[in-house]
């Protein structure tokens, strides 16, 4: 992809350098605990059910799809889309959870899905059941269609990623950050192609062969959207 601006991104901070002139810096936020623990009981709720039901008992995952949304300059600027974005691991045990997912996929090569699920899953639970695994300051994706979302990324760096989950806690985050796209041979684009080519070929993924890139979510705001009881 052809980035239109120029991007760093440091220890604490993001800074985006664009070509009128116009820079913008936001500090680098860690994601709520509450988002961590909602993310692993949901992903622990649905591998329980798909271990007792198969994978067409998943029909759907909040937890893994946000609405994301993108800045262009038409009259309509904002562009929605429902966008499938991972967790990503703490790096001291980004290579060993890597090859666990790695390994698990690779048991299940010659045989069909529904007989490998077992095995993957397990692969999966170590890594989602314990929150304190996960980086807490970054979200990753694999871009598939390269439609209008990347036309806007190639522009403009800036998101907004809209997680909305079921009842009775109702549980609703916008954050708004920075995409940052990642070179082929960066750790966390390792995890995350293992992770989704772990389950590409089960019931609730549409199979592809193809991820032209992909890219880190960085934190710079949070709005809590979880409704309330008003007094």
């Amino acid at each position: 992809m052809d980035l239109e601006y120029q991007l760093r991104v440091e220890a604490d901070e993001i800074i985006i350098g664009f070509p009128d002139g116009v820079q913008n810096c936001f500090k680098k936020l860690d994601f709520p605990q509450l988002f961590f623990e909602w993310q692993s009981e949901a992903r622990i709720e649905m591998f329980s059910l798909m271990d007792q039901a198969g994978a067409t008992a998943a029909k759907m995952m909040p937890v893994h799809l946000p609405t994301m949304g993108t800045i262009s300059n038409d009259v309509f600027p904002i562009n929605l889309i429902t966008r499938g974005m991972g967790l990503l691991l703490k790096a001291s045990i980004l290579d060993q959870v890597t090859e666990s997912f790695e390994s698990a996929r690779k048991r299940g090569t010659c045989q069909v899905p529904e007989k490998s699920l077992r095995d993957r899953l397990s692969a999966a639970r170590v890594f989602y059941a314990d929150p304190s695994n996960y980086d807490p300051t970054i979200l990753g994706g694999l871009e598939i269609f390269e439609g209008r979302t990347s036309q806007n990324l190639a522009k403009n760096p800036l998101v907004a990623l809209l997680f909305s989950g079921a009842a009775p806690k109702f549980p609703s985050y916008q954050f708004n950050g920075v995409i940052e796209v990642i070179d082929g041979d960066n750790p966390d684009y390792r995890f995350l192609l293992a992770a989704r080519e772990s389950f590409a070929h089960d019931a609730f993924h549409v199979h592809q062969v193809n991820y032209p890139f992909r890219y880190l979510f960085h934190l710079a705001e949070i709005r809590d959207k979880t409704p309330y009881s008003r007094k």
